[in-house]
């Protein structure tokens, strides 16, 4: 008998009840065991929140307004109480839990949910989307279905069922090693593929393929150069400049080249000229490296990439004016053979022979005491890059691991104190607390009279669960007005903001932007009249390492500001 969608939200729910991975394990593992193949592998793509394989480019193109329009008619309350419980729910999975009516209908399988989602995706007019996803909540007898196919469509499951516990239960549903799970996966890329081999007890069947991203080695971060040589322990290593860039895997294929980025999206419509140029390097492989602006020998301002992003067509102009190269720094898979079980000398060498000039790739250099690294660092900062990233030659390429075979090490710009202005309500496990933040400066003194606070950013990590708590219960009080799911609240809120880089922008109406923001501190020793002024962020924005500004140099040689020696 077909799985249903309903055996499916109750075993979900079990798992979300439970805070103990080994309990979530087993829940799942038991319920995969019963199903056969075509279920099993839909109940694990679901069991992630994805209405299609990971390797599968199709998306749903469904959003808040279609959802809505669908839903509404169905529901007996106005459209205003739906959004208002939308916001108090955190999500519209668990708003229409609460005001589902049961109705009579036909047992929903996940066979037919996978049908209609194939529909929603080749249909492209909101009414035909309305349609089918009025179809689909119309079958939904229960309101723990309607609310497991919304978390679906929304990719909102919010189990607790990680990756890893999905792993973990597939080998135990089926009696296989973890670790082999976790190895086919990496090789074929979709999880409920992998639940079909495990099932079939073929997992040494899988075979590494093109054309699926897989997830990139991490570096992790350093705070100084001594405590880079420290765990270095007197081995040498390679040093490369960090770029300020976009993380990419380049797959080609013949003809055929895809880019992914960290998030395994596709990017190549955004990179028509860097796909050209990849396009023009013979074999098959897989490159790791990063996407950067770049002219005439040097990495311009990471704004320049930000134009490219999101654009529906790109212009001849967009392009000449914001150029940009793919900077490769690994070589993962080359004409048929999977390279991340070789040492990175190894690939590094098969890289250089690939490329034989076609292509742009890091210049490296052996490190090994705090003094060498300290001067490739400011090396690196002289050429507007972010820092360095230090790499052990022996090391294999371990992927979505942080470890001490890859370290990195970049400085921050210094702190500044501003004060909220706005609170929203987070998502996942933070969707019922006020924990993203909208903050800014004061335009002139605060003393004088005409003085008033400009929003420069928004950050949401860097504090605790009892910190966000604290800050939850104090801007409801604070709170002066209600959109959607910010609150603008009264400016009592010192908080120190630390950055990565800043930039102009008309986004906000302090004239700048903060990239990766995040926050220090709550500063409960200071008062909004003591936050900082917009000239102190004018100031940091013109430093030396602030180097998202544009750069100042046109009448230096290039060989003082290339990448590359």
């Amino acid at each position: 008998m077909p799985a249903t969608l309903l055996d499916f939200a109750r075993v979900n729910d079990a798992v979300a009840a439970t805070s103990k991975k080994l309990q979530k394990q087993s829940i799942f593992a038991d319920y995969f065991r019963g199903l056969d193949e075509q279920d099993l592998r839909l109940a694990v793509r679901f069991a992630q929140g994805r209405a299609f394989a990971a390797t599968d480019e199709r998306v749903l193109s469904v959003g808040w307004s279609i959802a809505s329009d669908a839903l509404l008619p169905m529901l007996h309350i106005d459209a205003s109480e739906y959004h208002n419980l939308v916001v108090r729910s955190g999500e519209i999975g668990e708003a229409l839990a609460k005001v589902w009516a049961y109705r009579t209908a036909p047992s929903l399988t996940l066979r037919e949910i996978a049908c209609e989602f194939d529909d929603l995706s080749r249909v492209g007019s909101s009414a035909g989307k309305r349609e089918i996803l009025a179809g689909l909540f119309q079958r939904c007898a229960e309101a723990r279905e309607a609310a497991c196919l919304a978390k679906i469509i929304f990719h909102e499951m919010r189990s607790g069922a990680r990756e890893g516990v999905l792993q973990a239960a597939i080998a135990q549903a089926f009696n296989q090693d973890l670790l082999q799970v976790r190895q086919a996966q990496f090789l074929v890329g979709d999880l409920d593929e992998v639940a079909v081999l495990a099932k079939r007890a073929a997992l040494d069947t899988a075979a590494f393929r093109l054309f699926h991203p897989i997830q990139f080695m991490l570096a992790s971060p350093q705070e100084s150069a001594q405590l880079a040589a420290g765990a270095l322990n007197g081995r040498t290593f390679f040093c490369e400049d960090k770029l300020d860039g976009i993380r990419a895997q380049v797959h080609k294929s013949g003809d055929r080249v895809a880019i992914y980025t960290r998030t395994m999206d596709r990017t190549d419509e955004s990179f028509p000229d860097v796909v050209a140029e990849l396009a023009k390097i013979p074999g098959d492989f897989l490159l790791d490296g990063e996407i950067v602006p770049y002219r005439d020998g040097r990495v311009l301002p990471f704004s320049h990439i930000q134009r490219r992003l999101g654009r529906k067509q790109l212009t001849s102009k967009v392009l000449k004016d914001n150029p940009a190269v793919f900077i490769a720094f690994d070589v993962l898979f080359l004409n048929g053979t999977l390279l991340v079980s070789c040492p990175l000398n190894s690939r590094r060498e098969a890289l250089v022979r690939l490329v034989a000039g076609n292509l742009l790739i890091t210049d490296i250099a052996p490190v090994r005491t705090a003094c060498e690294i300290e001067q490739a660092f400011d090396a690196a900062r002289a050429r507007r890059n972010e820092g360095i990233v230090l790499k052990d030659p022996d090391s294999f390429y371990a992927p979505g691991r942080r470890g001490q075979a890859w370290l990195k090490l970049k400085t921050h710009l210094p702190t500044f104190d501003c004060v909220v202005t706005a609170a929203e309500y987070g998502h996942g496990k933070r969707r019922n607390v006020l924990s993203d933040y909208t903050f800014g400066v004061w335009d002139r003194d605060a003393a004088l009279p005409d003085a008033r606070l400009v929003n420069i950013g928004k950050a949401y990590s860097g504090l605790t669960d009892s910190e966000i708590a604290q800050l939850t219960e104090l801007f409801l009080k604070l709170s002066r007005d209600q959109s959607g799911r910010v609150r603008l609240v009264e400016p009592r809120v010192v908080l120190e903001i630390a950055c990565d880089q800043i930039r102009k922008s008309t986004r906000h109406d302090g004239g700048y932007a903060l990239r990766f923001p995040r926050i220090k501190r709550i500063r409960w020793d200071k008062l909004p009249e003591d936050a900082d002024r917009l000239q102190r962020i004018a100031e940091i924005y013109q430093g030396t390492p602030n180097f998202a500004r544009p750069a100042e140099h046109p009448d230096l040689p290039p060989s003082q500001l290339t990448l590359f020696g």
